[in-house]
């Protein structure tokens, strides 16, 4: 089909060509069914038949709906007219940034922007197992509003293809010898025909960096010979480089350019650090050699190999006194295993303490999800429960090392080592997210995830706020605290979204007020040696740092620790003492590899087609044909899977992240709880994208998730925490048949408990919800809208209820089993016993609903799985004389 200004394609009206390229012709065009432009990508017919061809542009569409961030230009589908197959992108406005750099080079604040934007847009790709290949400044747009945009994924290769190293990667893929990727920016790998991995992304970066800061190519040639040459054999003039360009800056774009694949940076997050780095005020611009990277295990991350980094360190403004450096000490990595049976159970909640002096490990353990805490003498072989502390998440040591506080029945407790003086210190903690010990015999702690922090005396009484939540500045709540040495000043994670991309570590001056961000994208914050140790994903750093600086200077971070488990609410679990020892449970990337599966009744699974990403949830469509699963990709998002095609397309929301989605029951709408401007609170759109999404709830400072929508389509039920909520969450019912400015929302199951995953059953006549009134959480039935008596249905711990579609069965999750109970016509007076369907390890609820459904006919479920199912984590990671990894530094505790 030959496409021209003024042609028609399916419902789209061809406006004007954008450009073509190896893999297709792309159109400027406009959806007349969305009333929106879009960009078409259309394979010309005469490709039709070549296999090979329509293989990589199928990779583009599959790369692109596989990402979901805001540097990546989005694909809204993908269809076939006749022999033509076309994508449809989303419309960049602006210009590419090829047309930028014709005007001369970027300076350096606008170049690092630019990059850094490029850099978490592939960061984010290489996640996704997808590797570019082909970055360069063409296929990278600036809008108007100065954002990034990385285009064309047409030779995108997934991280699971790449290590074949076949002929498919060279230069030139078949005999007719046609290009693949651009020359001026392949890896020398990569030209050579070798296999390759994300690094060529790293390659390539750096010379769209050099580019940038330049206005020139990197390796140039009057030839594709002479270009190929130079990628080979040549290495790029470093002095061609603005001359108040930072060490750090010169050293990241060398890094990237090594042409031994080896010595190459190996990860954009490091990258991306690096950046944050250089672009810090009084950057030195001095030269500095590359000290040996250093790590557990014998790891050697590449971004040890920044010495240049260190020249800032020098330059470093410390004040006060100094203590004296750590001797250097031995590595030491032994394990500590629980007893059989047990295993550590809130593991993404900050499991693990560490008593000052690093000889006691106090953890949340248990048999069957049943949670409390343990203290283990690392010097013995035994651990021992303290009584009382059922339900316990969070534990800290005071400053002395003789009491535990821990958070349980939405209260701040503290028990002695002894396991005696158990003792409720505050109960003005619905929903806790972290305390600390102060050594001014305060308590300073996080009561929920929608505020900011709070302090108690250590022996009980009244808290009061220590910080407010900005919501101006996007922030949601202030969590996990960190008392720093002399009683002044706290470490804190700002949260400012559900992602780990979106919480940023803080210091706070008590006695002023004052506020400073330190890092960026870092998580779990500890101080000691007079380092900033900090979690990043699933790795450990620490980079010298004096709580007299509002800022970490331009310090290379010394990698700590590779895959050490980070919790999705911005808890790593570790812990650390001054005398060298380090605790920390193992994570790894294979815990965001999730699969969607289907679970017959008596457990068996079968796989779908839906590729492995970090899904969390998974609701089908009313009529099971489709289902909206939420993705976990630094931001949150949710995306529409059609089981018949076989595709996974973003159902685009405005602003942050959305999660928590709810089908209306005609399927024409999804409900979703959306991160706006620092509220959490509930939005509708139109499943076609043919209406703007449109908020429902009006009530700021609270957390709105949206639960179960009534078969009638009139009622939309939602938990909604923190404001005036009494527990650590309430159930509200709000109307949808009724006009925006008169949608009043009212209490439907609210008292001094949590309740939570409201589930109208499919008549419409009773409620199913769990609530931890009794001290743990169990599943119960009440007539709806109500008035009426509630029934506890489930015996031994429940949550995650499900209603089979005829209404007769209940379905929840108590541990690893998915239990059932049949239920009356009348289920708030009389249920069965409840029995095991099956057990198996799946993905839990992050949303206080139900993460997983049923499909029409109740013959299996769908719910998410890990790639690698991970085992029961039963072992706590212990190394002695983990300090001896740190780079000298000056100390300020």
């Amino acid at each position: 089909m030959s496409l021209a200004p003024g042609s028609k394609l399916m419902h789209y009206d061809v406006l004007a060509p954008l450009g073509a390229g190896a893999m297709g012709e792309v159109w400027r065009a406009r959806d007349s069914r969305l009333g929106r432009e879009v960009a078409i990508k259309v394979l010309p017919e005469h490709f039709a038949e070549d296999e090979e061809r329509l293989q990589r542009f199928e990779r583009e569409a599959k790369a692109l709906a596989s990402l979901n961030h805001p540097n990546v230009a989005q694909i809204h589908g993908i269809d076939q007219v006749g022999d033509t197959c076309f994508l449809v992108l989303e419309l960049v406005p602006g210009e590419t940034l090829e047309e930028r750099l014709a005007r001369g080079p970027l300076p350096r604040s606008e170049a690092l922007d630019v990059a850094r934007q490029i850099a978490e847009a592939l960061e984010a790709a290489h996640a996704a197992g997808v590797i570019h290949r082909d970055l360069k400044p063409a296929n990278v747009r600036l809008t108007p509003e100065g954002r990034v945009k990385v285009l064309d994924f047409g030779l995108a290769k997934s991280v699971s293809e790449s290590g074949a190293g076949s002929s498919t990667d060279s230069v030139f893929a078949t005999a007719a010898g046609r290009l693949l990727g651009t020359p001026t920016y392949m890896a020398p790998e990569q030209a050579r025909g070798k296999a390759i991995d994300k690094r060529v992304d790293i390659w390539a970066f750096g010379c769209v960096l050099y580019e940038c800061l330049t206005a020139k190519r990197a390796f140039v040639g009057e030839s594709l010979g002479d270009v190929l040459g130079a990628v080979l054999h040549t290495t790029p003039d470093l002095g061609g480089l603005p001359a108040d360009t930072p060490a750090a800056l010169r050293m990241l774009v060398a890094r990237c350019l090594e042409k031994e694949r080896a010595q190459r940076l190996g990860d954009f997050a490091v990258v991306r650090f690096l950046l944050e780095e250089a672009s810090a005020p009084g950057s030195s611009v001095a030269h500095a050699a590359a000290p040996a990277a250093r790590g557990l295990g014998g790891a050697r991350l590449a971004l040890l190999v920044l010495g240049a980094m260190l020249v800032a360190a020098a330059a470093m403004r410390f004040l006060g006194p100094r203590a004296p450096a750590p001797a250097r000490q031995t590595l030491a990595r032994t394990s500590l295993v629980l007893p059989e049976g047990d295993e550590l159970t809130n593991a993404d909640m900050q499991p693990l303490a560490l008593s000052p002096d690093g000889t006691l490990v106090c953890y949340v353990g248990g048999q069957d999800g049943k949670a409390r805490l343990f203290l283990r003498a690392l010097a013995e072989p035994e651990a021992r429960a303290l009584d009382g502390t059922e339900g316990a998440e969070g534990p800290f040591f005071s400053p002395d090392g003789q009491w535990i506080a821990f958070f349980a029945q939405r209260k701040l407790k503290k028990v002695a080592i002894s396991g005696a003086g158990l003792q409720v210190v505050s109960s003005e903690v619905p929903d806790p997210r972290g305390g600390a010990w102060g050594e001014d015999e305060r308590i300073y702690f996080a009561p929920s995830g929608a505020t900011g922090l709070h302090a108690v005396p250590a022996a009980g009484g009244a808290a009061t706020p220590v910080t407010a939540v900005d919501r101006s500045r996007g922030e949601i709540s202030h969590r996990w605290p960190v008392c720093l040495p002399g009683g002044k000043q706290l470490l804190f994670l700002v949260w400012t979204g559900p992602g780990l991309d979106e919480c940023h570590v803080t210091v706070l001056d008590l006695a002023r007020g004052a506020q400073h961000r330190l890092l960026s994208g870092g998580s779990s914050p500890r101080f000691v040696h007079g380092h900033l140790v900090y979690a990043r994903q699933d790795n450990l750093f620490a980079v010298p740092w004096n709580p007299q600086r509002t800022d970490v200077g331009g310090t290379a971070p010394t990698a700590l620790v590779e895959h050490a488990r980070n919790g999705g609410e911005g808890a790593a679990a570790y812990a650390v003492s001054p005398g060298g020892t380090m605790i920390f449970l193992q994570g790894g990337a294979e815990r965001y590899r999730q699969r969607v599966v289907w679970v017959d009744r008596e457990g068996r699974t079968e796989t779908t087609r839906m590729p492995d990403r970090n899904y969390e949830s998974v609701t089908l469509s009313p009529d099971g044909t489709r289902a909206v699963v939420q993705i976990d990709e630094g931001t949150v998002g949710l995306w529409l899977y059609d089981f018949a095609r076989n595709t996974l397309t973003p159902f685009v929301t405005t602003g942050g992240s959305s999660q928590a989605p709810v089908w209306t029951p005609d399927g024409t709408h999804i409900a979703y709880r959306g991160t706006r401007n620092g509220q959490r609170s509930l939005h509708w759109k139109a499943v076609d994208g043919a209406s703007d999404e449109e908020r429902l709830a009006l009530e700021d400072g609270v957390t709105q998730t949206p639960q179960s929508v009534s078969p009638d389509g009139r009622w939309l039920v939602f938990n909604q925490a923190g404001g005036a909520t009494l527990g650590s969450g309430d159930i509200y019912l709000i109307p949808l048949t009724t006009d925006a400015g008169e949608r009043k929302a009212r209490p439907l199951v609210r008292t001094a408990a949590g309740e939570r995953n409201g589930r109208i059953s499919p008549d419409g006549r009773w409620l199913a919800y769990v609530s931890d009134v009794s001290g743990q959480e169990e599943v119960y039935v009440q007539p709806f809208p109500g008035p009426g008596a509630s029934l506890q249905v489930s015996l031994d711990g429940g949550e995650e209820p499900l209603w089979s579609p005829d209404g007769r069965e209940l379905f929840f999750v108590s541990s690893a089993r998915l239990m059932v109970v049949e239920l009356s016509a009348t289920p708030a007076s009389s249920a069965g016993s409840p029995r095991v369907l099956y057990e198996g390890r799946y993905r839990p609820s992050v949303n206080a609903n139900t993460p997983f459904d049923i499909a029409p006919d109740g013959k299996r479920f769908l719910r998410v799985q890990q790639g690698q199912p991970e085992a029961a984590l039963t072992r706590i990671e212990v190394v002695q004389g983990w300090s001896a990894q740190l780079e000298p530094a000056e100390h300020g505790e």
